[in-house]
């Protein structure tokens, strides 16, 4: 099963994922296959037996109908089978930080990091929870995804919001400039002190 995007989307941030890739994050070596006939099983909610991969597939799935709670559940039972399945620590703390769940959601990102240090959307996701409380680790964490992933448009654009709150203007602009360079449409996102000028705006101005 593909990834699937839910609640919309940022980046690699607000997702459900399977063992699938996502963004420039790369599958597993190999993946548990579905076990044959436990489809019913899981469709009913009887998950006993069911390979990770396929409750991984299931709590996607009920994520997707907005049933939270019966995907929380589910990635739980996969973390039952495998402890350091990132993908499940991932979902449940996408879960909690889609409830406002701060603590409960960094400590979940942690323990799917803890299974892989370079997971780019849950670094992407925890960063987004501690800009509030600890900006600094925050704009630290966006660095490690962009240094991963140099096409993550909106980790810059995020990156350059907390650089320019703390008054580092030029580094917040290059974060800026770099989030504009990958997708043109973010420009609106960005504070208009920090957006380039046009090229026909700064000739005007050259030739008064």
């Amino acid at each position: 099963m593909s990834t699937r995007h839910i609640l919309g989307s940022l980046a690699c941030g607000a997702i459900l994922l399977t063992g699938a890739a996502s963004c420039s994050d790369e599958p597993p070596d190999k993946t548990q296959p579905s076990n044959s006939g436990n489809s019913d099983k899981a469709k009913s909610g009887t998950n006993t037996g069911t390979a990770p991969a396929e409750l991984l597939k299931l709590g996607v799935e009920q994520g997707q109908a907005g049933n939270l709670d019966a995907a929380k559940a589910t990635f739980e039972k996969v973390l039952d089978a495998d402890a350091n399945n990132k993908f499940a620590w991932f979902n449940l703390g996408f879960i909690a930080q889609s409830r406002n769940q701060n603590d409960e959601a960094i400590s979940s990102y942690d323990k799917a990091l803890a299974a892989d240090a370079s997971y780019k959307p849950a670094l992407y996701n925890k960063a987004i929870a501690l800009e509030s409380t600890q900006p600094t680790t925050s704009v630290d964490i966006y660095r490690k995804v962009v240094s991963i992933d140099n096409k993550s448009s909106t980790a810059y654009l995020r990156l350059g919001m907390l650089l320019s709150q703390s008054g580092d203007t030029t580094e917040a602009r290059n974060a800026f400039n770099a989030a504009i360079l990958l997708d043109k449409r973010l420009a609106s996102s960005v504070p208009e002190k920090y957006r380039p000028v046009p090229a026909a705006s700064s000739s005007a101005r050259a030739g008064r």
